[in-house]
């Protein structure tokens, strides 16, 4: 879910049903103006930066990749080799390459590590997708059901199971990037989306 929060918190803040954001969210109706100044102010963040990422959404044809990786961690410098040739043949800047290498880092450590159970092979999916303004990286997998932007605060991380690593790997996550998204279907499995808002000034040669 959005900014950390779940999808029955943001529901409560608003006043409205978890249905009624659900089809909000998936662009399946259209909220007031006064709902979405609410929704806003429940996420912390302006109204304009919700109508502008519902234009991109809506209008913005976008460049994808998508390649299908092992549950294994020595593919994470490959993921990481991969990611950043695509950035750079779009000319992102250097900085927000490093940020996103950092956040995918820890996304796909996690999916590596709690959506699948220790042993067996499976895999996952990595979708990168690139308009004007953002790279977006869609990470789908069909382990188990988690939200790990609901993941307890650090502090309770160590009596769930020796988790700790999940929470702190959140917290770079959050930081590095302008926008995390979760949402869960029986078809689809976990949905993490993952939005990078690219700097003003582009390089060359990056």
């Amino acid at each position: 879910m959005l900014r950390g929060i779940s999808l029955r918190n943001l529901a409560k803040k608003v006043g409205v049903s978890p249905s009624f954001i659900s089809q909000v969210e998936q662009n399946k109706c259209q909220p007031s103006l006064n709902t979405l100044r609410k929704i806003s102010e429940a996420l912390d963040i302006t109204t304009t930066y919700l109508l502008e990422s519902e234009a991109h959404e809506m209008t913005s044809p976008k460049e994808a990749v998508e390649i299908r990786l092992p549950n294994r961690l020595k593919y994470l410098s490959t993921i990481a080799d991969f990611l950043k040739s695509v950035c750079q043949n779009h000319e992102v800047p250097t900085k927000d390459i490093e940020n996103i290498l950092l956040a995918v880092d820890e996304a796909c450590t996690n999916i590596m590590k709690y959506a699948y159970q220790v042993g067996p092979l499976n895999y996952f999916k990595m979708r990168v997708s690139f308009d004007p303004d953002l790279v977006q990286i869609d990470l789908l997998d069909q382990g188990r059901r988690f939200n790990p932007l609901q993941n307890p605060p650090l502090s309770e991380n160590k009596v769930a199971g020796g988790q700790e690593g999940l929470g702190m790997g959140i917290q770079v996550i959050k930081k590095m990037m302008d926008d995390i998204r979760y949402r869960y279907s029986p078809d689809e499995g976990n949905h993490l989306t993952l939005i990078k808002r690219i700097s003003q000034s582009k390089e060359n040669g990056v």
